[in-house]
């Protein structure tokens, strides 16, 4: 019999491509089934009529077109506003486990990914009224490990970006550093055990 938890939880994963987002992710799913009625899983935003039907763009750092200014501010003001229609709806669910796969704070560490150009203060600020999950995970690894699992960005961009997503989670409490490239399911446990911790305060 599944225990009945009185919140929805939401964890979200950050992380350059190649850290181990998916991996873990299948992992957790699979450990936590039976804990929880429902697990839910997110690609970045929740899309149109709450389901998500997000495409992964297998090389989006190729994509040459940057959107304006305005169509920038438009992009993040409608996924606000996508977050906040989906938080409502599901935090009335109790039991439940929502993981999201990257989330919006994604477009302060890569911009060109989602050919966005707004200034990072304005982003910030805009990004300050989006729902907080209750944990956020941010991975890590050897840069000579993440390029074997997959080589998408130039060595040195890897290199800003992951110490991109480590200073974004030393500016949150609710923060977890997981370095992936020991082994997997240690680091299964050392999520899992976070977020009993962050159930039971």
């Amino acid at each position: 019999m599944k225990p009945e938890l009185s919140v929805t939880t939401v964890i979200a994963f950050m992380g350059v491509d190649g850290s181990g987002k998916s991996t873990l992710i299948k992992g957790i799913k699979k450990k936590l089934k039976k804990k929880y009625q429902s697990i839910k899983y997110i690609h970045l935003r929740p899309y149109l009529f709450l389901t998500d039907k997000s495409t992964i763009n297998k090389n989006p750092h190729n994509q040459k077109k940057i959107k304006s200014q305005f169509e920038s501010f438009l992009k993040i003001l409608f996924w606000l506003f996508m977050y906040k229609i989906f938080f409502f709806i599901k935090f009335k669910k109790k039991n439940q486990l929502i993981i999201f796969d990257r989330y919006a704070h994604d477009l302060l560490v890569d911009k060109k990914r989602y050919r966005f150009n707004l200034t990072k203060k304005l982003t910030k600020y805009i990004l300050s009224f989006f729902p907080t999950p209750n944990l956020w995970i941010i991975l890590t690894a050897p840069i000579n490990k993440i390029e074997k699992r997959k080589k998408e960005l130039s060595t040195s961009e890897l290199k800003r970006q992951v110490k991109s997503y480590i200073n974004f989670a030393k500016s949150k409490k609710n923060s977890l550093i997981v370095n992936t490239g020991k082994n997997i399911q240690s680091c299964i446990s050392l999520i899992i055990s976070k977020i009993n911790f962050n159930i039971s305060r």
